[in-house]
């Protein structure tokens, strides 16, 4: 039997959770570079006029940032244990529990629940994809518990108990994690 490794939920405050979103992006920065030693996608161009370094966003991560507003303590609640099974399966299908042998690579490069310290009404889900073909759209919308979780949670937001937003974002080499 598969030991239970994940807890339910972690409550950070704002500059904590500032800090995890920074540490992820920075880990998906590494993670993406490896495969790419010796292409632009490192590199850093100094602007002239300003002495500011751009940034070359064409490869990086695909980052979904998504907000959610629960009506009850017992809707978030469901929404937890529900968002569970798919931390696990997203950790042994897409992340780093899907490597095995070493030949394969990173399809979810961070998947991670937070809570607000402030309202405990408020949860984040920041999701980190090595890309946006593949990783998100192919492999991550297609596995079964994304796909049975997204069913459940339509219906709580079809009922008014959970209000969602969500933006993409795409990486910079810009910063550190």
């Amino acid at each position: 039997k598969k030991e239970e490794t994940m807890s339910r939920a972690i409550v950070l405050s704002t500059s904590n959770l500032a800090t995890l979103i920074l540490a992820s992006l920075s880990l998906g920065y590494l993670l993406g570079s490896w495969g790419r030693i010796g292409s632009s996608y490192g590199s850093h161009s100094l602007n002239s006029s300003s002495g500011a370094t751009h940034a070359n966003t064409v490869n990086g991560a695909f980052v979904l940032l998504v907000t959610m507003k629960f009506t009850s303590i017992e809707n978030r609640d469901t929404f937890l244990e529900w968002i569970e099974q798919v931390c696990n399966d997203v950790y042994d299908n897409e992340g780093p529990g899907s490597i095995t042998d070493g030949s394969s690579s990173l399809n979810t490069l961070s998947y991670k629940v937070a809570i607000s310290d402030k309202d405990p009404l408020s949860v984040v889900l920041l999701e980190r994809y090595a890309d946006k073909d593949h990783g998100y759209l192919e492999v991550h919308k297609s596995g079964t518990e994304f796909m049975n979780f997204r069913e459940k949670l339509k219906g709580m937001q079809e009922s008014g108990d959970v209000v969602i937003e969500g933006e993409s974002y795409l990486e910079t080499d810009l910063g550190f994690v």
